[in-house]
């Protein structure tokens, strides 16, 4: 029997024969999930899929397939036996028709033929990359890989149709952050700035700088709300506050300044532009170029305030940035570790306290606590609260000062924020907020003294 001749009239060569079979094969053995559909067009078989699936007379047959791979095995046998020479032939490989899909959930599948030895087999950075993605920006999901072993002069090559699916990553690697740390560390220096320094005192008041809801990374076009935010907006915002707040505490006798760190600092938690709970976001910008934007902004800010008093960074985590906040107050406790004016607290609880004399104070960013805020701080801080005389909750989220209460001596305020709108405020109607930051000065033994707003134009 002329068997090319036979597989050449279903528009095949010998090779995407064998492929298309060992396909059926692991198919007919419940080792592949590939419809009869998907196998057909796959190899362009000209065939039902009925007519295929109950294969008995065609060349999918038994009978035709044991005269084949018969026929085969001896002619391997005579090539054997014959002289071989240093030059080994030529592989053909099968006709495969490679497909990429585009998924409703964001992910790719990707179908191909690829060489792979069984070690191979279980290492997803070699599957990424024999299928062209890189290992740093994606994420294998599953795999499935067919093997064919595919016979030429030289020998038997292992080849797998591979079938694949990925997924953008949504962390920042390894190395990124490596590269980023040695940058930061090895060669940045906070900018130049001609401040005047004051002699450090121990008897002054606390200057609270508390900058809520800054939404670094945030992008708003002024055509779509009432007015224009983006990174470069929120660095003016925060250099703003920080230029006039010194040069408040140039006419005042400070011992510390306080600055609650988080609360919404970064608009977005991950590499796909999302915040901690998966809800997309309006941003111009990568999350890397977000974060190292935000660190430095902010170690020029600490830096300038840290020449007229020492300065405590408390961390507060938001409902936005979860997690990039918290790795934004670890760098900054990595670069001023040895810096005996700045002190970095990176503990996670979700509130904080600060003792200053005869003051309480709380931060929370307030999206959790709800009606049982005016009861937190006796319990989570009981000692403390027997101390002192004068408490105080600092809240955040709400983007706007709100009316202040006071329930059972805890004075509770909903800061304001610099912010911008997005489109989502504003489509809501949550607009017309005085953008601004306001300092409270302590005093030991008296309480609050004073607030200085520091609004922005």
């Amino acid at each position: 029997m002329d068997f090319e001749k036979r597989i050449s009239d279903y528009g095949m060569t010998p090779e995407q024969y064998e492929a298309s079979f060992a396909e059926i094969t692991a198919k007919v053995q419940g080792n592949s999930d590939k419809d009869w559909t998907e196998i057909i067009d796959q190899y362009s078989i000209p065939l039902s899929r009925n007519t295929l699936r109950n294969a008995c007379s065609n060349v999918y047959g038994s009978v035709f397939v044991k005269e084949y791979f018969d026929e085969k095995r001896r002619k391997e046998m005579e090539v054997n036996s014959e002289p071989t020479t240093d030059e080994p032939a030529p592989l053909s490989l099968p006709r495969y028709k490679e497909q990429t899909d585009v998924n409703k959930d964001g992910s790719f599948t990707s179908d191909r033929l690829i060489e792979i030895n069984e070690e191979n087999l279980k290492n997803p950075e070699f599957l990424l990359n024999a299928h062209g993605y890189d290992p740093l920006e994606w994420e294998l999901v599953s795999a499935r890989n067919s093997i064919w072993n595919q016979g030429g002069k030289s020998g038997v090559k292992n080849l797998y149709a591979s079938k694949i699916n990925v997924k953008p990553r949504t962390e920042i690697s390894q190395i990124e952050i490596e590269e980023f740390y040695e940058d930061l560390v090895r060669n940045y220096n906070p900018k130049n700035r001609d401040y005047f320094t004051k002699p450090k005192v121990d008897d002054g008041v606390l200057y609270e700088i508390p900058i809520m809801d800054l939404h670094y990374g945030k992008f708003a076009s002024g055509s779509l709300t009432n007015g224009a935010y983006d990174y470069i907006i929120a660095e003016k915002c925060f250099n703003t506050i920080i230029t006039e707040a010194i040069e408040d505490i140039k006419s005042r006798k400070v011992a510390k300044i306080l600055m609650p760190i988080g609360n919404d600092l970064l608009h977005f938690d991950n590499v796909q532009g999302t915040t901690t709970r998966g809800t997309a976001q309006d941003t111009n910008m990568r999350h890397q170029e977000m974060f190292k934007g935000c660190v430095e902004m902010l170690i020029d800010g600490i830096t300038a305030l840290s020449k007229f008093a020492p300065v405590e960074l408390m961390y507060v985590p938001g409902n936005h940035d979860f997690l990039s906040s918290w790795h934004v107050v670890m760098t900054l406790w990595a670069y001023f570790h040895e810096d005996p004016n700045v002190l970095v607290d990176v503990d996670m609880h979700p509130r904080k306290y600060f003792e200053w004399g005869n003051s309480l104070i709380m931060y929370a960013h307030g999206d959790k606590e709800g009606k049982r805020v005016d009861k937190v701080m006796q319990v989570e801080a009981r000692e403390a609260f027997g101390r002192t005389k004068y408490h105080e909750a600092h809240l955040a989220h709400l983007h706007s000062e709100q009316a202040i209460k006071e329930l059972g001596g805890l004075i509770i305020r909903n800061l304001p924020s610099v912010t911008g709108e997005d489109n989502w405020s504003h489509e809501s109607g949550f607009v017309g907020a005085v953008r601004k930051c306001i300092c409270f000065i302590w005093d030991k033994e008296k309480g609050l003294k004073g607030t200085t707003n520091i609004v922005i134009d």
